[in-house]
Formats: C-alpha cells, structure tokens, sequence
C-alpha cells in the first residue's frame, strides 16, 4: 500500500535522545500508569510506517529488537538494538536487488533468533533471512505473486506470508516449511461465509496471520467494503467490515467468521478500516481484533475517530461488541492507526496516533478519482487543517495498557509515549487512495512488548520543518517503569 511515496535524500547523521531514568516496573495488574524515557530517532536514515520484532527465543540473543521501516533512497531499512532500545545500530538495507523494492515491509524474529523481513516488490514479494542478529540478510526468495502489503508470521519451520492479492482483490497465505527459504503454496482465504461475497471487489489484509497456541488454527482477519460501495466512490469504498478466515489444516482450507459488520442505515457513512486493522492471540488462546474509525464519516466532529477492541473467548467462532480504548476529555480527539501487543490472558498494550482535535483526520473527503473539502451533515467544513495552517493540530503516540481485557469492564490505563508531537495537520488514513491528503508518516505504527512486559513502540514522525523537506524519521518509544504486561509465553523457556 505504500510503494506510491518519495522521501529525501539520506540523512547520515545520527540523531539520539537520551532515555529518561529507569524505573523497576510494576507487576502486571498494578495500579501505575506506564512511563516512557526519553524520545529515540533511530540514526542514519529516513523511513515510516516501521515494524518492530523483540527476540523471545530461548537463545543468547534473547531481548534483542529489531525496527525495519520504508521510504528512504536506499530501499528498506533494518535497525537493531541489544540493550533494550537505548542505542541503536545504523540502518541496515535489505532487499537491495528488487525490481521495485521498499514498497511494504514486515520483520519477524523467528523461535530460533532468525530475523526475518519481506519487502514489496510489486509483482511479488521477497523474504529475507538474517542469521546474524539484524547485521546481514541473505539474497531472499521471491513468494506472493500480485501482492500488496504482505504481513509475516514465523514459527520455526513454518514461516507465513499473508497479503492481498491485487487483481483478484483476495486475501491470501503463502506458507514455507523450511524456515522461509522456500514457500511452495500460496492459498486465497476466502471461506464459505455467504457474506463474504460483498468482500470481492476491495479487502485490506489486516496485521498479522496469527496462530492459535491451543488447537494451533490459522487466522487471518482482513476488512472490506462493498460492491456498492465501490461503485458510489470509486475506486474503492469506505472499508468498515471485518472478517476472520482460518485454517485447521496448515493452511490448505479455510472457513469464514464475521468479526464485525458496521452500521449504514440511515445514510451513514461508516468507517473502520482505517489502515490496518489488527488481530492477536494470548497464550490462553483468546483473541482480539483491533480498529479505528468513525460510525458515521459524513460527521467526523460528531462521530470522532476511536480506537476499538473486539474480544473472543471461544477461538474467534463470536466475538463481544466493540470497546472503546481510548478515553479523552469529554469523548473527544481524533484516534488512528493503531496496533496491539498481547501476552496472557486480559494483557493487552494498544497504541495509536492521537490529537485533542475531533475531526476527519484525512482533512479531505472522496478517494483518488474525486475529492473536496470534508463538511459535516449541516455544510460546516470538519476536516482537520494540513501541517502548513496555523490551526494545524498537534499528534501524539498514545499506549492503553488493559490487564483485564476480557472482563465484562475492562479498564485501560492511558498515556502519552512521546512528549513532544510526533506530526502535524492532516494523517491519511486511506492509503493509496488518500490523494491530496498527508500519507507522510504512511499507514501504521507498531508495539512489541519484551521479556520484562514492557512496552516498545516504533513510529514515523516529522516537524513542519522536516516535512516541508520531505523528511520523516523512525522514533522508538520504551517503556520504563510502571504497571507492565505479562512476559510473552515464550519468555518461559530457559535459554539452554
């Protein structure tokens, strides 16, 4: 989805701020809020929309993480860090002969330590392999042919490449038994859900093809729009409905769960799909569904964009109706492109773009084909102001930590990551078809959470005065003291 962006030119210098004092966290289920040290732009390169893997094998490089992020000259770009995100390497590219290359990427730390990143090449995808803890990858194999956005998912042997396919509009699993050096299938995941039918003309692949450590299932959650839909805003609707596909046989077969359908009666204007929706997996085998989005976009000021999680305890068959994660003043602010990490049972960090300003964030209406000026239902304009007006309005990064997730309340403890804004004025949320609006710090932040439970989140930000230059750097944010999750299971086994 992001091949579409130009950046400038390198910058080489490296650019570091100091963490802040690190405090001994608190045990899962405690009452202190996260706390973050100091902001961290990772050197040497530019980049957005980053991924980020922590290391919980049971090897020696245990706690290692990993930020991989697109959108500079030299292709995409891999960093690495050994002492817990308080310095980092220069950037690494990888993918350095596709025909096409830093289109999407994703990285993945594989249960042997193996990095693993894949790149868009457009006609396919390629996947590399680092042996060597980030410093080197391999010359990679090609896989997921018509692809766009692929996601990755490594469990040792097994390796996954999920994507959507460009020209039959299919989400599809392509699948490596031999640790990603080799993947000989690539199966579309559309199940025999008879709803599933108004999917076939625009889905989005959500983050990322997750496994069920239970009964070991496939799932793959994307949203889509219809037909209709389509039709009326061309070249593609409003994503606003989610759909779960999973497999019982490695991938072979695939059936179909509606996750969450939208409201569009009385001519609203639902919007949920904002790029990318996510899907995760406890080690209890619970899952979670994660979105942003307004019910109604023909009235952004009124329906602010919101974060929102979706929970199943019976292995993604139903699922509980939308919490609201994020909880401002009053209801209000604007809430986009979020992601999640979960660990046990209830133990969820979300993060997301956040601004106090409520309103529709792509600060234009329409797609590609036919856009102007955003106005709520009465003609009042509701749109957010680009970074270059004087009523631009600030963003941050915002964590909510959950260890309750799946009570009948959750609660949600919720922080600033970052003190200083991360962008200004418009963010797309539509990805290729934003058209005028402000895809500078692309489609996506990410979290990971380490061997303590505490939260890292990587994402793109940039200055009026660095966007103006055409620049936006990869920050990292880590968690240094408060309530922290419960490790991830595979903290558990010991390193031999």
């Amino acid at each position: 989805m992001t091949r579409l962006l130009v950046l400038a030119a390198l910058v080489g210098a490296a650019v570091f701020a100091a963490p802040g004092a690190t405090a001994k966290p608190s045990a899962p289920g405690g009452t202190k809020a996260p706390s973050f040290g100091g902001d961290v732009v990772l050197p040497g390169g530019q980049g957005a929309e980053p991924s980020m893997a922590i290391d919980t094998s049971p090897t020696a490089s245990r706690g290692n993480i990993y930020v991989a992020a697109i959108g500079d000259p030299n292709a995409p770009l891999e960093w690495h860090s050994y002492d817990s995100g308080k310095s980092w390497s220069k950037p690494v590219p990888f993918d350095t002969s596709g025909q096409l290359r830093g289109g999407d990427q994703d990285i993945v730390v594989n249960s042997n330590g193996d990095v693993l990143a894949t790149d868009l090449d457009v006609a396919y995808a390629s996947v590399q392999i680092s042996k060597d803890q980030g410093k080197s990858f391999n010359a990679g194999t090609q896989t997921a042919f018509e692809d766009d956005r692929p996601w990755l998912t490594a469990a040792g042997q097994n390796v996954y490449v999920a994507y959507h396919d460009f020209t039959a509009e299919t989400p599809i699993v392509c699948t490596s038994h031999d640790g990603g050096n080799t993947f000989p299938t690539c199966i579309p995941t559309f199940g025999g859900d008879p709803s599933v039918a108004n999917c076939v003309e625009n889905t989005v692949p959500s983050r990322s093809l997750s496994i069920d450590p239970t009964n070991f299932s496939l799932n793959f959650m994307y949203s889509c729009s219809t037909a209709a839909e389509n039709a009326q805003h061309p070249p593609f609707g409003p994503l606003h409905d989610f759909y779960l596909a999973q497999s019982f046989d490695g991938g072979l077969t695939w059936t179909t769960h509606t996750v969450f359908q939208a409201d569009t009666s009385n001519g609203k204007a639902p919007s949920y799909g904002n790029i990318f929706g996510n899907v995760a997996i406890d080690s209890g085998g619970n899952y979670y569904a994660l979105f942003d989005g307004t019910a109604d976009d023909n009235n952004a000021d009124t329906n602010p964009y919101h974060v929102y999680l979706e929970v199943s305890t019976d292995h993604g068959q139903t699922w509980s109706k939308p919490i609201q994660v994020d909880h401002d003043a009053n209801g209000a602010g604007t809430h986009v492109l979020a992601h999640l990490a979960v660990t046990s049972p209830g133990n969820v960090d979300v993060v997301w773009y956040g601004t106090s300003a409520t309103g529709e964030p792509n600060g234009v209406c329409g797609s590609l084909v036919s856009q102007s000026p955003c106005t709520d239902s009465s003609g009042t304009p509701d749109g957010l102001a680009p970074y270059t007006d004087a009523k631009a309005p600030a963003w941050n990064v915002y964590l909510a930590q959950s260890t309750n997730a799946l009570s009948a309340s959750p609660t949600f403890k919720q922080v600033a990551a970052n003190a200083s804004p991360t962008h200004y004025g418009e963010i797309c949320t539509n990805g290729l078809v934003c058209g005028s609006s402000d895809r500078s710090i692309l489609d996506y932040i990410s979290v990971a959470v380490d061997c303590k439970g505490l939260a890292h989140i990587a994402y793109g930000g940039n200055t009026k005065a660095q966007e103006t230059a055409g620049e936006t750097f990869v920050h990292v944010a880590n968690q240094t003291g408060g309530t922290a999750l419960a490790p991830p299971a595979a903290c558990s086994t010991p390193i031999p």
